[in-house]
């Protein structure tokens, strides 16, 4: 296993202190804030504000399938679906009630995944009725996960340190030192986006 430092391309300030959740669709990302209980979609590299979105709970990740938007309630240990227009939410998944904080969330096109934060797993789950069907043994401290190919990347906040793992068997390949408190994560199509809960930044980050 190596280590070495991502690029910082650039930085955009958060829409709140706190942000926990980073998707990106296609066009534009999708940031949850823990403190102003909201759901943001932000333009880039401006980082103007286009929507924001009520949500009361404990926000964690945030994911994009292609039409809606998910959230991760770290309290009600819940995942919900929410519709970007409207802010409703057609639908919420309760997922397996182990130990554990849900931690960041993406949408692989058929399947939802999640962190557990303190067990130390990454989860996968339908996303019609959230039954669990895999998991996968990563770092305790985990944040947020992006699926690239055959790989899984994951943040790790306490260490500032994103983590390459194979998607098969969770064996670690590689880690990079990203710095701050790298609560989630996503991909452009070109480079990485990583939400910091530390300095409230957005950051633009190749490795």
């Amino acid at each position: 296993m190596s280590t070495t430092e991502g690029k910082i391309l650039q930085s955009i300030k958060a829409p709140g202190p706190n942000p926990q959740g980073i998707a990106f669709d296609g066009e534009c990302l999708w940031v949850s804030d823990r403190d102003n209980h909201h759901i943001y979609r932000l333009s880039i590299p401006e980082g103007n504000q286009l929507v924001a979105l009520a949500f009361e709970g404990e926000l964690a990740g945030v994911a994009w399938d292609g039409a809606h938007v998910w959230v991760a309630d770290r309290v009600t240990r819940t995942i919900s679906q929410i519709d970007p227009e409207s802010g409703n939410m057609p639908m919420s998944l309760h997922v397996d009630q182990t130990s554990g904080d849900l931690a960041g969330l993406f949408f692989d096109k058929e399947h939802l995944w999640y962190g557990l934060a303190r067990m130390g797993q990454l989860r996968r789950v339908r996303p019609t009725d959230g039954r669990f069907t895999k998991a996968l043994p990563v770092k305790a401290d985990v944040g947020g996960l992006v699926i690239l190919g055959r790989a899984i990347w994951y943040t790790e906040p306490g260490t500032g340190m994103l983590h390459k793992v194979d998607a098969n068997n969770g064996a670690l390949l590689v880690s990079y030192q990203i710095g701050g408190k790298p609560t989630s994560i996503c991909h452009d199509g070109k480079a990485f986006w990583v939400a910091d809960a530390e300095t409230g930044e957005l950051r633009q980050i190749e490795v």
